[in-house]
């Protein structure tokens, strides 16, 4: 059996590995990523998701975790063994779906670039703690439900993809091709399929009384974020926007790939390996893998009719999938989640003669890029620890961070609102504090979508006993400093209504405002 399996058995202990190699080190304790523990024990403090809580993701990640933490209690490591569990699961899932079109060795060098790429990163888009468990949660479901669809089980693959949509709003371009696949055979199931996990997800909310409006509110918001001029250059920075003028640099990157895959395939030795390491070690960039699904697309035209019906499907079901990184599937952003659909898509383009000179380049770019993950996760050695768990981050940030932890957990109370502005809601999560749930990020999107004027009428209405500032900064969103460059009035009215208390750290500062009675 072990040497039947041994692929599939590697790649689960490889993830595993990983997992305790970089225990607590996965993400960024300050910028987009403790929304995911904040807002589930939120949930279990009796808030309720769109009505109480702000909130633009889809539902089934927070309500999910807030029964996790229900039934485990409210502690980080339930989130980090939940990100473990399903990586373990995607990765499975990844092997099954490689193996319908490839033999198990290219199946598991296929899942080791998935887990350099994504498991390993040490950035908010990684699978332990990432930015969002929607994301992750929604792949994990999206992969089910293409692997139902692969096998003729449409009903479970309209309940995977329900599911999906309910983690990750993106997921939703696949229905068409969903309902082309699996025609009017059954259709009373697969509706059932489609439905009844949506209503299962969404019930508890109607139940809290959330209502129809505050969720339409929620979907409005995220139509007049995504129009927001700061998003557009957050989506330029990581590459998520088609910049037409970068399109000769992503072409020598490709050309930097095609050079040693030519070597392997005209030398036909093994013995070359090591010189194509130490080549692949310098061209391992964040950018190697980027406008991949454009060229794709062109290579899916060339070769239509030499493909199979399953073929077509899995390459058809990629792009719609990844219609938001269709020009970006940049290695450390929202990229990687998708790459394991291009990774699988480009090699059943590739003509078999020159598939595995590929497999070997990708898989030493991305061994390589893996290895470089492990060091900058490494470089995270400042632990944060509290009753709510334990984080590691940088010193820049860490040495301020457990500093401002101790002094809030010190000089306020459990009752207390304590707002850490532009963002950090890793300090209300870690001393057991609540922020503001509408406002419990400042950067400068939030500030450009609802405008200073209602957010300081908010803090008029609920006085929060604490404002904590910070030099954190957010020049991805194009402005840098909160107060300075951005936030002038709120950070006015901050200064007019609150005494400062105290500065805490060296080089990240955080400043300490409590309300004047």
């Amino acid at each position: 059996m072990l040497k039947k399996h041994w692929q599939i058995l590697l790649l689960n202990i490889l993830i595993i590995l990983c997992f305790i190699i970089g225990y607590g080190r996965f993400g960024d304790v300050i910028f987009d990523s403790f929304r995911e523990a904040y807002i589930p024990a939120q949930i279990l403090e009796g808030q309720v998701l769109y009505k109480n809580i702000f909130n633009i993701y889809a539902p089934f990640s927070y309500l999910f975790n807030a029964l996790l933490f229900k039934i485990f209690g409210v502690h980080l490591s339930i989130l980090y063994f939940a990100g473990l569990f399903t990586s373990l699961g995607i990765s499975n899932l990844i092997f099954a779906i490689s193996n319908k079109f490839f033999n198990k060795n290219y199946s598991l060098g296929i899942g080791i670039i998935f887990i350099c790429t994504a498991v390993l990163s040490p950035n908010v888009f990684n699978c332990f703690f990432p930015y969002s468990y929607g994301m992750l949660y929604g792949l994990l479901f999206i992969l089910n439900s293409i692997y139902f669809a692969l096998n003729k089980k449409f009903p479970l693959a309209y309940a995977m993809y329900s599911f999906a949509i309910c983690s990750k709003y993106e997921f939703i371009f696949l229905l068409p091709l969903l309902i082309y696949a699996s025609g009017l055979k059954n259709w009373h199931k697969n509706m059932a399929g489609l439905i009844l996990p949506a209503a299962l997800t969404f019930t508890p909310l109607f139940v809290q009384d959330a209502g129809f409006e505050n969720i339409l509110i929620s979907y409005k918001l995220i139509l007049m974020m995504s129009a927001a001029k700061t998003l557009y250059w957050f989506y330029s920075v990581t590459g998520l926007v088609f910049r037409p003028e970068l399109i000769p640099i992503y072409l020598i990157n490709l050309a930097k790939i095609s050079i040693p895959a030519a070597l392997m395939y005209f030398v036909k030795s093994y013995y070359i390996i090591p010189v194509l390491l130490v080549y692949c070690w310098f061209i391992s960039t964040p950018e190697l893998f980027i406008y991949i699904f454009p060229l794709l697309f062109i290579f899916f035209i060339i070769r239509f009719k030499q493909l199979e019906n399953q073929e077509k499907f899995f390459i058809f079901a990629s792009f719609l999938i990844s219609i938001k990184i269709f020009f970006a599937a940049a290695l450390q952003s929202y990229g990687i989640y998708f790459l394991p659909f291009a990774m699988i898509s480009l090699f059943i383009l590739t003509p078999l003669k020159i598939r595995k000179p590929i497999m070997i380049v990708l898989l030493l770019c991305t061994i390589s890029f893996g290895i470089k993950n492990i060091q900058t996760l490494k470089s995270k050695n400042v632990k944060l620890k509290t009753d709510m768990g334990t984080v590691y981050t940088t010193p820049y940030i860490g040495n301020s961070l457990k500093e401002l932890i101790v002094y809030v957990q010190k000089n306020t109370n459990k009752n207390d609102k304590v707002l850490v502005y532009p963002e950090c809601l890793a300090v209300n999560f870690l001393t057991n504090r609540a922020s503001d749930n509408k406002f419990y990020s400042l950067i400068p999107l939030y500030i450009e979508t609802f405008g200073e004027d209602l957010i300081i009428k908010r803090f008029e209405i609920t006085e929060p006993e604490y404002i904590i500032t910070s030099n954190y900064d957010t020049s991805s969103y194009y402005y840098s400093l909160f107060g300075i460059d951005y936030a002038g009035k709120i950070y006015s009215y901050i200064l007019k209504n609150y005494k400062q208390e105290t500065q805490i750290g060296e080089g990240l500062i955080f400043t300490v405002h409590h309300l004047s009675r």
